[in-house]
This record gives C-alpha cells, structure tokens and sequence, in this order.
C-alpha cells in the first residue's frame, strides 16, 4: 500500500515539475527526461519498499538502431522500465489515459503515440504515421502486441495478438525486437500485494524486415509466448536487502 501511495504522488509530482518547461518550450526532450527521472525513482522505490529488482536477460539484443520493441505486457512495470533500458523510448497508449488528471496532460507533451481503439482503419493509418515520425528522428518504438495487460500463464486465445504490430512492421521497414518477462509474478496485473523477487526481461533476437505477414505474426508470437513461459518457470525468488 506504501508503495502504491507514493508512486502515484510521485506520478503526480514529476508532471508538475516538467509539465510547464515542456509546453513552453515545445520540447519533448524535457518532457521525456521527465518520465527517465520519473521511472529510475519509481524502479528504486519498488526495490527498496517491496524488495523486487530486476535482471536483464539478452542486453546484446537491445538495437542502438531505431526499431520496434514488441514486449509482452503483464503489469505496469514494464511502462516504467523501458525509460531506463531504451533511451528516448515511445510508447503507444490509448487516448483515455489522456484524460487522466497530471499524467494524462504529461503524456500530450511527452514521445507517444496515441491510440484510438474505437477508430477503426483511421486510427490504425494515425497510428502508423506517428511511428513512422518517432522512426525518422531515431527514436524506437514501445508496442505491447496484446494490446493489454495479460496474467502469468493466460492463453493467446484470450488475448490474441492484435493487428497493430503487423501493421507497423510492415509499413515502417524496421526490425522487431521480441522481448519476453516474468513481471506479472512479482507485480500481479490485480491487487497491490508485490511479490519479494527478481524480474527477469530478455530480449531476444530481432526479426528482420521483409517477412510476409503470415510469417512475421507466427515467429513474434511463438518466440514472445515460449520465452515468458520459461522465464515464469526459471523466475528468481530472491530476497532483496
């Protein structure tokens, strides 16, 4: 409960420092610094409050080329973590989190790309020329293929892989770089009990362009499901001091 207090003060806090400086100045560099500084302080608190740290599996898979990562999703841990692995990283997420009071308004001015989930054809061609526009300028992409966030062990036919990423790879001509975790064991996708432990993420060869779609959809789901099964089974349960 400590620790969910004080994340979201600290969620609240951080726009309310780089907010302004972002707007005035248009720049969604300061804005981005803002969430870096807002993720390593919340990684540090999840640590010290709840005893779960973290390991990266795969660290020379990580492209220094702009690309896309398509990251399992099972806790809000992963939107935080990327900020210290990626540099400048950008995220899609839906539009109502934009409505949501400090962080929604920090998510206008900061890299992301805004998704529409009730657009249809529309949305999917926005969604498509904002990541072709963070592309172009080096940044890499943060997709989560589910498209939500999606309990250890829970079957694809629950949570099929959505369109959107096959979409991207084939319109923006860019890797994809698979990565699979385990977070949904130590930070549960229900309930605010954290479970004392080591979050393994790995990152995991990159699928080269040019695969049909067919290909591309079987490769990416097959790699991400098989990697987070094992990672869950080879989970590190450490205490932290």
């Amino acid at each position: 409960m400590l620790f969910s207090l004080l994340i979201n003060l600290w969620g609240a806090i951080v726009p309310l420092i780089f907010l302004l400086p972002s707007a005035l100045f248009r720049s969604r560099k300061i804005a981005d610094f803002g969430a870096k500084i807002w993720s390593k302080v919340s990684i540090w608190m999840l640590k010290k409050i709840c005893g779960v740290d973290y390991k990266i599996i795969g660290a020379e898979n990580i492209l220094h080329e702009p690309c896309i990562f398509a990251c399992k999703h099972q806790s809000m841990w992963e939107t935080i973590i990327m900020h210290l692995i990626i540099k400048r990283p950008v995220y899609a997420y839906k539009k109502e989190l934009e409505l949501i009071p400090f962080y929604g308004w920090f998510l206008k001015v900061m890299s992301g790309i805004k998704v529409d989930r009730k657009g249809g054809a529309h949305s999917l061609k926005s969604v498509v020329n904002q990541a072709k526009y963070y592309l172009a300028h080096g940044q890499s992409i943060v997709i989560f293929p589910q498209g939500t966030r999606v309990g250890v062990g829970a079957k694809i036919d629950q949570y099929p892989y959505q369109s959107g990423i096959s979409a991207l790879y084939k319109a923006c001509n860019v890797k994809v770089v698979p990565v699979a975790l385990n977070s949904g064991i130590y930070w549960p996708k229900r309930g605010a009990i954290k479970k004392r432990g080591t979050i393994l993420i790995e990152f995991l060869s990159a699928i080269d362009v040019g695969l049909p779609r067919h290909e591309f959809e079987k490769e990416l789901t097959q790699i991400i499901e098989e990697s987070s099964a094992k990672l869950a089974i080879d989970k590190i349960d450490v205490s932290i001091a």
